[in-house]
């Protein structure tokens, strides 16, 4: 079955798909790719870990594809087989076919995903707007979700803060390499990070989004759907336990307030500030951010202070 390019023009699938490869050149472990078949089109994963390990499955941010997970990926596949989805209707490697319309759509095209991977239960972990489809996916499946880390979420807890549209709608109207730039560093993805290897991984990711808002032509219908915050009654039923950090200097939200609302709602619930960050922390404290989520996994309470 042939598709339809995804891309504006041929050069440009081209140039996304260049820095896309080179993006992956950071990937530390061995990895294989598959591509699943659905009706919203095919999903690329690409996978990591000892084939008989549980089952960890990665959800990334708006615009960032799976290989934002690099320095995250040596940490979390000792142990686990996990599973790095491109979000389909967004830049990637993901083709997609027929439009998602709504989060219901996004709750299909995961379910057909994890099936197509023959996958039951998961535990899955999801930064930003992949933490809002994680939570999406809990609330509406939650049979299918052993355990759930939520990574600085987009709003689900609290509504996102109002310059974020202007500043995300002019990234949008003019994709030049200034405009993301600068989205990406009021987020707090800084270009000058420390350590080489964040650094590395960071300029790459943002790259990537630079080509992609470029070249890439996302469905008017996908590029409605926005995350929404879930009601007192929606997070009170949703039984999955849940792990929630927030960069104590977030600026999508206030951080502490997002914590105090979800604490007493979600039935099963485990949460904290992760220090010194932002809506970087997956890059910029990853070490943190991996202990932590694995800590989670094996149901041990992390030491630090809870928040």
């Amino acid at each position: 079955m042939s598709h339809k390019s995804a891309f504006k023009t041929p050069e440009g699938e081209a140039a996304y798909l260049a820095a896309y490869s080179a993006a992956m050149k950071l990937w530390p472990v061995p990895y294989e790719e598959m591509n699943i078949r659905s009706r919203f089109g095919m999903t690329h994963v690409v996978v990591s870990g000892p084939k008989e390990a549980p089952t960890l499955v990665l959800l990334h941010g708006y615009w960032a594809t799976l290989t934002m997970w690099a320095l995250n990926i040596a940490d979390f596949s000792k142990d686990y087989r996990v599973y790095a989805i491109d979000i389909m209707g967004q830049p990637s490697k993901s083709i997609p076919d027929e439009p998602i319309r709504n989060a219901a759509d996004y709750v299909a095209w995961l379910t057909a995903t994890l099936d197509g991977l023959h996958l039951d239960r998961i535990s899955l972990v999801g930064m930003s707007f992949g933490g809002w489809l994680a939570l999406n996916y809990a609330v509406a499946a939650p049979e299918r979700v052993q355990k759930l880390a939520l990574l600085s979420p987009a709003a689900s807890v609290l509504p996102i803060v109002r310059q974020f549209s202007p500043r995300g709608i002019l990234m949008m109207l003019f994709p030049t390499r200034f405009t993301v730039n600068s989205f990406m560093r009021w987020l707090g993805l800084k270009d000058n990070f420390g350590d080489p290897e964040t650094r590395r991984l960071s300029d790459k990711v943002v790259d990537l989004m630079y080509v992609g808002v470029k070249h890439f032509r996302i469905p008017q219908e996908t590029s409605r759907v926005m995350p929404t915050v879930f009601s007192d009654g929606e997070l009170r039923a949703m039984h999955v336990p849940t792990l929630l950090l927030i960069g104590d200097h977030e600026v999508i939200y206030d951080p502490a307030t997002a914590l105090a609302r979800a604490r007493p709602l979600i039935p099963d619930f485990e949460g904290e500030l992760v220090l010194r960050s932002s809506h970087d922390m997956a890059f910029s404290q990853h070490r943190i951010i991996d202990a932590r989520v694995l800590d989670f996994q094996i149901g041990r309470a992390s030491c630090r202070e809870r928040v």
